[in-house]
């Protein structure tokens, strides 16, 4: 399996876990792991599973997106080792690869 394909088996992992969350709230989540990592933080996943924690708790949130962070924080969490082993190159094509099965999930398609 090549190094492309481990990837994409991932990205497929990770999305099944975020069966109700958009490819918005998605990128939007992205957004704040790459401002944490730009801003030279070492522990930029944790602070954006952090982040996203905050989220699903906040009262001033709509259900749905309280529960798409939810979501985000526990999976990603969950493959959080995985995740920060992989060069910034690697976890970029990664999380655009999750977008993209989010797209894929959201039209009722089927991946591969």
């Amino acid at each position: 399996m090549s190094r492309e394909d481990e990837l994409v088996t991932l990205a497929e992992q990770i999305a099944d876990g975020l069966t109700e969350v958009s490819r918005n709230e998605w990128m939007k989540w992205v957004q704040i792991f790459y401002a944490y990592y730009w801003d030279k933080h070492h522990d930029a996943l944790q602070r954006a599973i952090h982040y996203a924690q905050r989220l699903s708790r906040d009262p001033t949130m709509r259900p749905a997106i309280r529960r798409a962070h939810d979501l985000i924080a526990k999976t990603i969490q969950s493959h959080a080792r995985r995740i920060t082993s992989l060069p910034l190159p690697e976890q970029q094509r990664l999380f655009g690869y999750v977008a993209w099965n989010l797209v894929v999930q959201s039209k009722g398609g089927r991946r591969r």
